[in-house]
């Protein structure tokens, strides 16, 4: 065979079973970690109209200028496959009127994102998140549920060593006041800066700070932090935040330069990051958004969210731990073909009763699919041959004790239902 004529895209790879069933169970995790927190998910297009995010991110945002998807469609319109998930959220948001209904909406999302960077270790073209919204509150309190929120996720997912780095970016006239400090600071460190900073200087001066580049960081860790440019109300939320995290016993260390990538942030931003990743140590980010609904023509409405990468936390997760959870289902083997079909039909009555199993159909022997049932690490397999059809009965083998028991259908039933039935 030649060389391959087709083949994924550069930075959008396959996802393959054994990485998807991780990643399935990272979801699962979530969706009981959310439910407990009282969140309804909801399902976000892929393809949104560009301004949903042009006016959302920012214009002068390397998402928006370098990073995203971008035509037109058939009917001239410009659509984006969205790069991240909260936009398109606020855009529902206010679509579907929740906000005449004056109450709280929380919701969490699941999917695929697209961005068209440098594609890296655990930093693709197409990637996953997994976020939560609040929407329709703001606060302090608000801020520390969405920040125990993702603290409860990363422990549901066995992740520990992880750091949440907290800050503020305050409202829009502290802000305001600290940029133009800031840019005239580093308007007199110009000639030490990259090409990207200088440019950044003058039409978004907050991104300079997340520049990862190392002449810009070392700029950057002298420069003046925001922190000293708090209003009152904003210092006190801030200081009370802080408070309740504490009182929570949530770890977290602040970091006065951090920023974060979209300038839809207002007030709170955080970060969480784990020591074995490197340089790129982000797993997860958010952030308060009170303008966002108003700056995309909806109503005042506070909000604050956060989103984990799928990729980023999986470089994290024991994968073999985490599938150690699922208990692989039973394997039914025909002792020959004329026992296929009776094996068959049992197979399908077991799978009705609620026992996941499968039936091996590669022609091997019963040596060899017991060898591969061993291989898989199923914990049974059954057995059916000529004496189990005459029975009516089935052979049950447990392959961790070895120990093997004939027993009715119902009865091999109800001991698998109770073995799988505690695996949940």
């Amino acid at each position: 065979m030649g060389e391959l004529k087709y083949k994924s895209l550069r930075g959008m790879p396959d996802v393959l079973p054994e990485k998807a069933a991780v990643m399935r169970w990272v979801e699962d995790k979530a969706r009981g970690v959310f439910h407990t927190f009282g969140y309804d998910e909801i399902r976000i297009p892929l393809l949104e109209e560009t301004e949903v995010f042009t006016r959302s991110i920012g214009e002068d945002t390397d998402i928006v200028e370098k990073e995203m998807y971008s035509f037109t469609d058939r009917g001239g319109k410009n659509v984006s496959l969205r790069p991240e998930g909260t936009a398109s959220i606020i855009r529902a948001y206010i679509e579907h009127g929740w906000h005449n209904k004056r109450d709280t909406v929380k919701l969490y999302y699941f999917g695929p994102m697209f961005r068209g960077e440098r594609p890296q270790k655990g930093r693709l073209r197409q990637f996953h998140q997994i976020g939560a919204e609040i929407i329709g509150a703001s606060g302090p309190y608000v801020d520390a549920e969405i920040i125990l929120n993702l603290e409860a996720l990363l422990k549901s997912f066995k992740v520990d060593g992880f750091t949440i780095l907290l800050n503020s970016l305050g409202c829009d006239k502290d802000r305001a006041g600290y940029q133009k400090t800031l840019a005239d600071y580093l308007a007199a460190k110009s000639s030490g800066l990259c090409d990207d900073c200088r440019r950044r200087v003058k039409r978004n001066v907050l991104r300079v700070l997340d520049c990862k580049r190392k002449e810009c960081k070392d700029i950057v860790k002298k420069a003046p932090g925001i922190l000293d440019h708090l209003c009152k109300r904003c210092r006190e939320d801030y200081r009370a935040l802080k408070g309740i995290l504490s009182d929570m016993k949530v770890p977290f260390r602040e970091k006065k330069d951090l920023v974060r990538g979209l300038d839809y942030y207002t007030g709170t931003i955080f970060e969480v990051v784990h020591p074995s990743l490197g340089a790129q140590d982000a797993i997860a980010a958010g952030g308060r958004y009170d303008n966002l609904a108003r700056q995309m023509g909806g109503p005042d409405a506070g909000a604050t969210g956060h989103a984990i990468g799928v990729e980023r936390l999986l470089l994290v997760v024991d994968g073999k731990n985490a599938l150690s959870d699922s208990l692989p289902g039973v394997l039914v083997i025909p002792v020959d073909d004329g026992s296929r079909p009776e094996a068959f039909r049992s197979t399908n009555r077991l799978r009705a009763g609620g026992v996941p199993c499968e039936m091996d159909h590669s022609g091997r022997s019963v040596k060899g699919q017991m060898r591969k049932a061993h291989k898989d690490g199923r914990k049974f397999v059954i057995i059916i041959g000529e004496e189990e059809i005459k029975s009516g009965k089935l052979l049950l083998k447990d392959m961790e004790s070895g120990e093997q028991k004939t027993l009715s259908f119902e009865g091999a039933l109800r001991r698998l239902k109770g073995e799988y039935d505690t695996n949940a």
